[in-house]
């Protein structure tokens, strides 16, 4: 008699509760909803899968997750806690409370939290990310350095990481590795503009000038009213010794923003020093429109006056600036010199010996020339 011998295979049979399948059903009605952007929904069917599943890790993850692009920080940071709560070795969750915590401006907690975070997952270059930010806020640049040198040893294309870290370098006062970052900038993202511009601040600290003007008009290519971008080129070109390119460049400042005080102050000087005395004179009146009680305003003003031989124009400024500032012994002195050519020798004579009684070394080489 033959015997039959039947072999059968055992299979380990997953046994959920009513609950969970439930759970399990509205998790998928909400990932479809999801995939189909009514997030609304989705929320809707992930909060649903909790309610059947308090301990549904992937439901509270996916709607924190949702939570956080709709910047509803509240309620994502209770999903992400929920989740610590049921596991406290979910690297992820851990990131994105710190994330919030930055979004929060809880930067001293971001560090912590992104640090647990780094801790369970190394490879998590958000993380270093996040916490490097958390560290530029707190202006711990050095701390930031290395985080940013962290996410660059394992992806050496990171527009960010580059970005940021030369950022930081600006501010450690490393100009040269700073500019180095910016060109990595360009190289990967050749369209952006701001690498050319911070990458041509750092050519102006380290003095590089004719480096900076090349960065500078890229930016002003790119966005001819970006007036930071022609005050710095401006800058540079005074730097080096381009005072009609500087003054021309300033001028454009003023086009954009009338108002720009650095730009009028370094304006009214290049038009002076160019020998432009009546544009310096209406330069430093359109000062006067910004700072009307600046003494040392009027006293440039009415040496520029001088220069163009309007005496009686000069002398009133430097009237003006002693009403704003009785001590002011530039003032007096520039005053004297009007007096002389308006044969007001007396009173000439008066203010050359105010200048030097303020203390103004040049006008006691003078008071005998002028008090005769």
């Amino acid at each position: 008699m033959k015997f039959i011998s039947f072999l059968f295979l055992l299979l380990p049979v997953l046994c959920f509760t009513q609950d969970e399948r439930k759970a399990k059903l509205y998790f998928n009605e909400a990932v479809e909803s999801y995939n189909a952007k009514d997030f609304e929904n989705a929320l809707i069917y992930y909060s649903e899968a909790i309610k059947q599943n308090p301990s549904y890790v992937k439901a509270f993850y996916n709607r924190g997750n949702i939570h956080l692009s709709q910047k509803n920080y509240r309620e994502a940071k209770k999903d992400f806690n929920s989740i610590v709560g049921l596991d406290p070795t979910h690297a992820k969750a851990n990131m994105y409370l710190g994330y919030i915590d930055i979004q929060e401006k809880k930067y001293e907690s971001a560090v912590l939290q992104l640090g647990n975070a780094i801790n369970l997952d190394p490879t998590l270059s958000k993380a270093y990310i996040n916490r490097a930010s958390a560290q530029m806020k707190l202006k711990n640049y050095n701390a930031a350095l290395v985080d940013y040198d962290t996410v660059l040893k394992n992806d050496p294309q990171s527009y960010s990481a580059y970005y940021n870290r030369g950022i930081c370098k600006m501010q450690t006062k490393d100009y040269t590795g700073a500019a180095a970052d910016f060109g990595q900038c360009i190289n990967i993202k050749p369209g952006k503009s701001k690498p050319y511009f911070y990458r041509g601040k750092s050519n102006v600290q380290s003095k590089n000038y004719e480096e900076a003007i090349t960065d500078f008009s890229k930016v002003i290519d790119k966005e001819s009213n970006n007036k930071d971008a022609w005050y710095y080129r401006a800058f540079a070109k005074n730097a080096s010794k381009d005072l009609a390119g500087a003054n021309a460049d300033y001028a454009m400042v003023l086009q954009i923003d009338p108002q720009h005080k650095s730009a009028l102050n370094n304006k009214a000087i290049c038009s002076f020093s160019l020998g432009k005395y009546d544009e310096a004179i209406q330069d430093y009146s359109n000062i006067m429109k910004v700072k009307k009680a600046d003494p040392a305003v009027f006293v440039n003003r009415g040496i520029a006056k001088l220069k163009t031989n309007d005496i009686k124009g000069a002398h009133a400024d430097f009237c003006q600036a002693i009403d704003l500032n009785q001590d002011f012994a530039e003032a007096y002195f520039n005053r004297a010199n009007t007096n002389l050519k308006l044969k007001k020798q007396k009173d000439a004579c008066k203010d050359i010996k105010k200048a030097a009684k303020l203390g103004l070394d040049i006008a006691f080489n003078h008071i005998n020339s002028v008090c005769i």
